[in-house]
């Protein structure tokens, strides 16, 4: 196998791949994943992943059906984006910050802040971001949703034999209030509301319990944050664009 011409920074457990030692269909997905996910610049989970072709080939197209895809339609019946993407990203958050995640908590970090700096909401996002580790101690930076969610979400990646019925219904009510603030889902019979709730209810707990595998996955086996001697510079991105202040916080969780 002849050695990659790709430039390369320092790793541990594994080496991640490069698009030069994979085959086309690889390495095709992986340049979408890199599009799609971060701006078209390289990162070091997908080159992990190219050592099993077809999880590569098929995960960018998994992973954005729950994550990162806007409602979409097909014969008027909704397939994708239930929750907002806000909510979705503060869930990733507490779920590895929880799990103490590093290479993920890095980047969603900068990911949320990105998102939240292109709906104008970057310092009430900030905020919510600072105090994530403990938002049952900050309750007035979460809206009531927030509050609900991520309650829930700490449960469930702990361990989801802690979630209550009680819990679970509080989640259905609170997400049913949220969706008659929007006039499309106001007026939905009820029996098509209450499947639309949910609806929210499933792609939630996909998402948290898909990155609790996640964060499993990335840090047994290490993935190294992209640094100055790959083909992007996460960190220096990282360090430039997410404050002070939550980058020490993300220190600290990660210090354990």
């Amino acid at each position: 196998m002849k050695k990659s011409e790709i430039p390369q920074g320092s790793w541990t457990r594994i080496r991640p791949l490069q698009r030069d030692e994979v085959d086309p269909y690889t390495a095709a997905e992986m340049t979408k994943a890199d599009v799609l996910w971060s701006a078209g610049v390289p990162f070091n989970l997908g080159k992990v992943m190219a050592y099993l072709p077809r999880l590569m080939q098929t995960d960018v197209d998994y992973e954005n059906a729950f994550i990162f895809d806007p409602p979409s339609f097909r014969g008027g019946v909704q397939e994708t984006g239930f929750n907002d993407r806000a909510i979705k990203e503060l869930a990733i958050l507490k779920t590895v910050i929880l799990c103490r995640a590093h290479f993920l908590l890095l980047h969603h970090s900068l990911i949320y802040l990105d998102s939240a700096e292109n709906a104008g909401e970057r310092e009430d996002a900030h905020a919510k971001l600072l105090h994530l580790h403990a938002h049952e101690d900050h309750a007035g930076h979460y809206t009531a949703r927030e509050r609900i969610v991520l309650d829930y979400t700490a449960k469930l990646a702990e361990d989801a034999h802690l979630v209550t019925d009680g819990d679970f219904a509080a989640l259905r009510e609170t997400l049913r209030a949220h969706d008659l603030t929007d006039a499309r889902l106001a007026a939905l019979p009820a029996a098509a509301l209450d499947r639309h709730v949910d609806a929210q209810i499933v792609e939630l707990t996909w998402l948290v319990t898909h990155f609790c595998h996640l964060a499993r996955w990335c840090t047994a086996l290490q993935i190294p944050l992209e640094g100055p001697d790959d083909e992007y510079d996460f960190l220096a991105d990282y360090a430039a664009r997410v404050p002070a202040d939550v980058r020490q916080r993300n220190e600290a969780v990660l210090a354990g």
